[in-house]
């Protein structure tokens, strides 16, 4: 090689040891805290500087705990990493992304994420899908000597690539890195903090500044005027809301890693709480992503003990790696020796693949709608009865025309029908009946027979799973809100309409949250509000997703919706409580800046009652197991609880001072 340079790290969740701890020390309201400390000691009132205890306990926690999850969540964020095999000194080695090198042979598979730009050196059926970065969503065939970059993702066969360009070094990856960056977030939560925080930015220091020069004017001297106008800029920071809010949000995805779920965005905790709409790809979820062959029945009077021989030599030429490529390998073990003269790999955009064998023609292996659109009444009669039990039905073909392109040939006849197996997952009906009773509608968007999923699903528990449609034949043009509503399973799903799909729910006004594992959900995932991929599928799925499921085990989704239903309610309750206090400081200010009387506390007074009323309380609210569907607007539902109470604080301290005449206290 004639250099070393090494591809860069992919960027992490968490922030680096010295950012967590400058960012919390360095806070706007840590800094305003300082500032009055400074000015109360300048009057010689040291004792009322104890706040500060309080602002330096509320750092150490802060920093501690997000450094704890920050270990936590790096070291899954390790065993999640992707991993790629290479070809150095003839022998293929696994190495992380990160230890790529300039003149790396790098293997590609279908459902591989390609990570460094490159050019193909070797390619059996090679196709790429480079919507990601160019924004045309027809997948392009990579032969030798073509061109990969960065950010695309292997749609099917498999090959070789030279490594061009590692990190930044190489215009592509430019390109792709402006192509991934991460969807805008709908944070209403976070989002509103941060109003809080622009607001309370613009107004504090005005309103204290307009407090001290009222008191100052009062004559009541300049030590009782700092101490006031300290005590009411005191109250009016929500300094433990945020840290709280941190607080919360770090050990949500530090519980999460602990149950092997990796959170690669924070702000979809809140969103996967909101989802009212989960979909699902059946094949990881429902079931367990394994298949078994059935029976093998040849039709149109082909010879049953040549079918065997046939899949054999194309599970040979093909070379795919799929559930349904290893479970006809392993029913059908015939040694191959034919010749293979041309492949067209498995692609979800075409639903079949196959091979030329020179003399003795070309074998198709796919959904049977998609080898032969005019099926013969009684073949698809017999189709039906297998996909209504539940069975996945592929058909094997023959053409003796030699394919050349990945068109099917004119002549192809349907040979064999090959009846598979799904194994659907023993917590799935659990899983589902929790959802309901949540209010959580499931939707599952498949590529394979609408059928066939329909009674999968069934069997699983799903509701209304009788309501299915098959969306191949459904038109391109065609408005899916109404479609989306009205059906629960979704067949023969190509990947621009699960995309599709997933727009018209958010159209009706839906979160949508969306599963899968394979590349056909790649679009999907990135398109749904909140995206879930297994860790078991493919490199570009768990790229695209928020949450990562490292044991690809469905039944976790349970406990991250908990846990994302958990953060926002707490925060919701912690919120209320400190802008209680956050309110009526602000109005007594106001008040006491025009009444002819001193401000009624100093800071000595309010730490105490700070601590109890608000700190300590609403740590323990933090972190309570709080699992109800959060309803309504986060910011209404703050001010709802929290305005009311802040005004019944001003009453109560404008009655105790004697400002309120009596007839108006009945």
């Amino acid at each position: 090689m004639h250099s070393r340079l090494h591809n860069s790290a992919p960027k992490t969740l968490t922030r680096s040891v010295s950012q967590i701890i400058l960012g919390n020390i360095f806070t706007l309201f840590n800094i305003l805290n300082i500032v009055l400390a400074v000015f109360i000691v300048a009057v010689g009132h040291w004792a009322n500087t104890i706040f500060l205890l309080v602002v330096v306990c509320n750092t150490v926690i802060g920093i501690v705990q997000e450094l704890r999850a920050k270990r936590t969540i790096d070291n899954l964020s390790i065993i999640a990493r992707t991993r790629v095999t290479v070809i150095r000194d003839g022998n293929a080695v696994e190495v992380d992304q990160e230890e790529l090198v300039l003149d790396d042979i790098l293997r590609l598979k279908a459902g591989d994420q390609v990570c460094v730009d490159g050019e193909i050196v070797y390619s059996e059926g090679l196709e790429a899908d480079e919507s990601l970065l160019t924004g045309e969503s027809d997948t392009i065939q990579k032969a030798a000597g073509s061109k990969v970059m960065s950010g695309s993702f292997i749609t099917a066969g498999n090959g070789c690539m030279r490594v061009l360009a590692v990190g930044s070094n190489g215009y592509a990856a430019k390109l792709a890195l402006e192509a991934k960056q991460e969807k805008k977030q709908k944070s209403e939560l976070i989002n509103t903090l941060n109003n809080i925080i622009r607001i309370l930015t613009v107004v504090i220091i005005p309103v204290g500044g307009i407090l001290f020069y009222a008191q100052f004017e009062k004559h009541v001297g300049l030590s009782a005027a700092v101490l006031g106008t300290s005590a009411a800029m005191l109250g009016m920071i929500p300094e433990g809301l945020i840290f709280l809010t941190s607080i919360t949000l770090a050990v949500g995805a530090m519980n999460l890693a602990r149950r092997k779920t990796l959170v690669q965005s924070l702000p979809c905790i809140e969103t996967l709480a909101r989802a009212d709409v989960l979909c699902l790809d059946k094949t990881g979820t429902i079931t367990d992503g394994s298949l078994k062959v059935v029976d093998l029945l040849p039709v149109n009077g082909y010879p049953g003990e040549q079918a065997p021989q046939a899949i054999a030599e194309l599970m040979n030429a093909l070379r795919d790696e799929n559930p349904t490529a290893e479970a006809l390998r392993t029913a059908f073990p015939e040694k191959p020796t034919w010749p293979c003269t041309h492949a067209v790999h498995f692609s979800s955009r075409r639903k079949w693949s196959g091979a030329s064998f020179g003399e003795k023609g070309s074998y198709l292996l796919g959904a049977p709608e998609f080898l032969s659109p005019h099926l013969d009444p009684s073949l698809a009669k017999r189709i039906a009865f297998h996909t209504k039990q539940g069975f996945r039905v592929i058909c094997l073909a023959y053409a003796k025309t030699p394919m050349e392109t990945d068109t099917v040939p004119a002549d192809t006849r349907l040979c064999a029908l090959i009846i598979l197996s799904d194994t659907i997952r023993k917590d799935a009906s659990q899983t589902f009946r929790y959802f309901a009773e949540q209010g959580v509608t499931i939707k599952v968007i498949s590529g394979d027979n609408a059928a066939t999923v329909s009674n999968i699903a069934a069997r699983a528990g799903l509701k209304h799973a009788e309501r299915y449609i098959d969306m191949s034949r459904i038109a391109d043009e065609t408005d899916l809100c109404g479609i989306v509503e009205e059906n629960t399973v979704f067949g023969r799903v190509s990947p621009y309409q699960k995309r599709k799909l997933i727009q018209a729910l958010q159209k009706n006004g839906h979160t949508a949250c969306m599963t899968g594992d394979g590349v056909n959900d790649v679009l999907a995932l990135k398109e749904a509000d909140c995206g879930v991929a297994m860790s078991g599928g493919a490199d570009a799925a768990r790229s695209a997703a928020d949450f990562v499921l490292l044991q690809s085990n469905f039944s976790a989704m349970v406990e991250v919706l908990k846990e994302g239903r958990r953060v926002i309610n707490n925060i919701e309750q912690v919120a209320s409580l400190y802008l209680v206090k956050t309110i009526y400081s602000t109005i007594l200010s106001i008040l006491f800046t025009f009444l002819p009387f001193v401000f009624p506390f100093a800071p000595l007074q309010l730490t105490p009652v700070n601590l109890l009323a608000v700190g300590i309380p609403s740590l323990v609210l933090a972190l309570l197991p709080n699992y109800k569907r959060p309803h309504g607007k986060f910011a209404a539902n703050i001010l709802e609880n929290s305005f009311p109470a802040a005004i019944i604080v001003v009453c109560n301290i404008l009655i105790s001072e004697g400002l309120i005449p009596r007839r108006l206290r009945r």
